[in-house]
């Protein structure tokens, strides 16, 4: 199968899994589905607060948008789901739009203006991942460092623990602090602004989630911190209302309702449930004219996230990924979205990864996944709501610890400069920027150092002896006089790399005036395109100006195509150039040696002024006789016929 139909889109990708499904793979993805949904409950209720959503967006795109997804996409343990970088994204660019266009509504009002935003942004996302998948965009991916990403979850970690810190003491968080640095500044400077029966809260599930991940890093101190907290404050609320209800006296009620008031508990935002409601999503284009950009960031973080979790679970699963069809499905579930008013999906490494441990056969382990989160959410959504913001905010606090791959963090410090350079700009742009910024200047530095590198063509100058062996020209010999030049070009040479190309070139013969032939080797040059033709017909044109003359050699079929579409050939002569055979490697270089020799010929008796020899008969006349070129050993003089 050719990699290019491995990586085609299926609408039935999932049948592969059912064809020899069995009732121990039923057993093993159901058991795994139920493990890992006791992760996924309090993960997506937390970042979907993050947001600065209500729980219901997250709860909705982990349950059905993650079953779409599920469905769709290639890999047969990936589960998705909202993400720590993808709310916090979505939590700057709604407030951005807010800030701009929406200043002074407040309520009820506002609250409808973010769930019509975040359609719009559903909108975006999905249509950008679904058509990228359709242009088999999927390989542009690599050309975004894994250094960035790395810089830039370290930065989103950050901005997690400053963010939830205002949560976590009960503090109001002001609309205009933009940046990180604005916002660690505050905290510092009015600290004393917190609300501390809030606080004591967000403390006490803190220490309550060290003190358990201390035991054992294994259990879900998640889950079981927050039911512990949602069963604690729904019996305070039940004695309270007995107690007020049957005129107890032996307590200030009005003075303890005054002090929990204020205190922001879960069913503040709970949304709509679990049973969204299909809408078509709200279409404002001066909105998404400044949506767009967060959009691609997050379209494209999403993509990554997911494929990165999907890669490192099948080098031990052994399982063939398609990467257009993991961007399809995830454009599928984020399209899906759109209509249902949840938010983006993205893949989780670590709920991903616990779904391979435990054991998950096919895609059905992520639907049951979902299948049980939702059953839990109705279970126990009475209990939910009474859970303090402020303890998701310990929660959140605590895991920003694992989003962060330290081992890779410090590798990427140490393996170059340009390695190190790319992660430090990431993470201080996502201190003093928009996250969103600060991932376009991480992407755009990392796709800037690349294209540094792949722009600069590898020249390297041969000599051939008299037994016909080419030996490279040491530094301090680079300058001798020699009348043929014999240069091999490796690297690319697209437009990137073309102006150096020629530049280094003519730096060669400005100065040299005993090279007559300069024959160039371009059996390794690479994506040569309509500026490098240019290079070098201006190179061409530059050694006939003065009486030289440029040959060809090693060209693949590749080169000879676009050489001949663009005219070169014609320019050149196609007498100078020579084709590469795999049968007979060092072929074209003897032909372009002998050219070579023949043109010098020429000179020679042009200058003497001596009239050529009448032309002996292809059949009488001797093959002429050439040293065959080798590299790294000797050979006797053999004729080229």
């Amino acid at each position: 199968m050719s990699h290019a139909h491995h990586d085609d889109i299926s609408l039935t990708c999932f049948k592969k899994d059912f064809e020899r499904y069995s009732w121990a793979a039923f057993r093993a993805d159901l058991l795994s589905g139920l493990s890992v949904s006791m992760l996924t409950v309090p993960q997506v209720m937390a970042y979907a607060l993050v947001a600065g959503l209500p729980v219901s967006c997250g709860i909705f795109a982990s349950i059905f948008s993650a079953i779409v997804v599920a469905l769709f996409c290639s890999s047969r343990h990936l589960i998705v789901g909202p993400s720590n970088a993808i709310a916090i994204l979505i939590q700057a660019g709604i407030s951005e739009i807010l800030f701009t266009y929406y200043r002074d509504v407040t309520g009820p009002e506002r609250e409808q203006l973010v769930l019509q935003i975040l359609t719009q942004l559903m909108l975006l996302i999905g249509t950008i991942q679904i058509l990228a998948a359709f242009f088999r965009f999927g390989r542009l991916t690599h050309f975004v460092s894994h250094t960035v990403i790395v810089g830039y979850v370290a930065g989103v970690a950050l901005a997690l623990v400053i963010n939830q810190i205002f949560p976590l003491l009960g503090m109001t968080v002001p609309s205009n602090l933009s940046s990180l640095y604005e916002r660690s500044v505050y905290i510092i400077t009015h600290v004393e602004t917190g609300y501390w029966p809030t606080a004591l809260i967000g403390l006490s599930c803190l220490g309550v989630l060290l003190i358990l991940r201390r035991i054992d890093r294994k259990m879900p101190i998640g889950a079981i911190m927050l039911a512990g907290v949602a069963i604690i404050a729904y019996f305070l609320g039940y004695f309270y209302n007995y107690f007020v209800a049957n005129d107890y006296q032996f307590m200030n009620w009005e003075q303890l309702e005054s002090l929990a008031q204020p205190i922001a508990l879960v069913g503040d935002t709970k949304g709509e449930g679990l049973f969204p409601h299909w809408d078509w999503p709200y279409f404002n284009t001066g909105i998404m004219n400044n949506l767009l950009p967060v959009a691609f960031a997050i379209a494209l973080l999403s993509v990554m996230e997911a494929t990165s979790a999907s890669k490192s679970i099948a080098v031990s699963s052994g399982q063939h990924l398609s990467i257009n069809q993991e961007i399809f499905g995830m454009g599928l579930g984020n399209f899906f979205s759109a209509f249902i008013g949840a938010m983006p999906v993205s893949g989780s490494p670590s709920r991903s990864s616990l779904n391979y441990e435990n054991g998950a056969k096919t895609r059905l382990a992520a639907v049951f996944n979902s299948l049980f989160a939702a059953l839990i959410l109705f279970a126990f959504g009475f209990l939910i709501q009474h859970i303090p913001v402020a303890a998701f905010a310990a929660l959140l606090i605590v895991s920003s610890s694992n989003i962060v791959n330290f081992k890779q963090l410090f590798l990427c410090l140490k393996a170059t400069r340009s390695d190190s350079f790319v992660l430090l700009v990431t993470l201080l742009s996502c201190i003093f920027f928009r996250l969103d910024i600060a991932f376009y200047i991480g992407v755009v530095m990392s796709i800037s150092l690349y294209l540094k590198k792949a722009a600069i063509p590898q020249l390297v100058e041969f000599t051939i002896d008299e037994s016909g062996v080419l030996h490279t020209i040491e530094h301090a010999h680079l300058h001798e006089s020699r009348k043929i030049r014999f240069i091999k070009v490796e690297g690319e040479l697209f437009f990137g790399a073309a102006d150096l190309f020629q530049s280094a070139l003519k730096s060669i013969t400005e100065d040299d005036t005993t090279t007559r032939v300069i024959i160039l080797q371009l059996k390794n040059a690479r994506d040569i395109d309509a500026t490098a033709c240019l290079a070098l017909q201006q190179l061409d044109y530059y050694l006939k100006s003065s009486g030289r003359h440029l040959i060809g050699c090693g060209l693949t079929h590749q080169i000879w195509d676009v050489l001949s579409d663009s005219g070169m050939i014609d320019i050149i002569g196609k007498n100078n150039l020579f084709i590469f055979d795999e049968r007979h490697p060092q072929l074209s270089v003897q032909k372009a040696f002998t050219r070579a020799h023949e043109l010098l010929a020429q000179a020679a008796a042009k200058a003497a002024e001596i009239v050529p020899p009448i032309t002996v008969t292809p059949e009488l006349q001797p093959a002429p006789v050439v040293p065959v070129v080798q590299e790294g050993k000797t050979a006797p003089l053999i004729s080229t016929n």
